[in-house]
């Protein structure tokens, strides 16, 4: 089973997700190598196979919020963490600005080290479980 490094993998995720882009991700089924096709990446450095749109050997890394690392997030982590703020960030999320005030709230509850450790945790599991689905193994 190929192996498919854990932060390339994460980086990829963050630059699909990226507002606006039309920056696009693959990982090789063969190699577990992960491929990017950006404005930000030269080509000539980093060529990409003829066959990267049509052969089934690579597959797509998805959107954040196709794989619930969104809002869900930042919901189980309040759920989890601040019981007693989870309905006020629920409506923190119905504002603009919300991710900033949302980072204030964690900051002024002195739960940002706990914050990201959640994060980077769930996020992990969840593209291991990706990687799985997928025939892949995260390492």
């Amino acid at each position: 089973m190929p192996t498919v490094d854990a932060n390339d993998l994460e980086d990829a995720v963050l630059i699909v997700s990226e507002s606006g882009t039309s920056d696009q991700a693959w990982v090789s089924l063969d190699t577990g190598q992960v491929l990017i096709r950006s404005e930000m990446v030269d080509e000539e450095l980093a060529p990409l196979p003829d066959d990267i749109d049509t052969s089934p050997r690579y597959v797509p890394v998805p959107h954040m919020r196709t794989l619930d690392l969104g809002l869900e997030l930042v919901f189980d982590f309040a759920d989890a963490a601040m019981p007693d703020d989870a309905d006020g960030v629920r409506q923190m999320f119905k504002r603009s600005e919300a991710y900033r005030h949302f980072s204030e709230l964690v900051e002024e509850r002195g739960l940002t080290d706990r914050w990201h450790d959640f994060r980077e945790a769930q996020t992990r599991a969840v593209l291991a479980g990706w990687c799985e689905e997928n025939g892949l193994q995260l390492g």
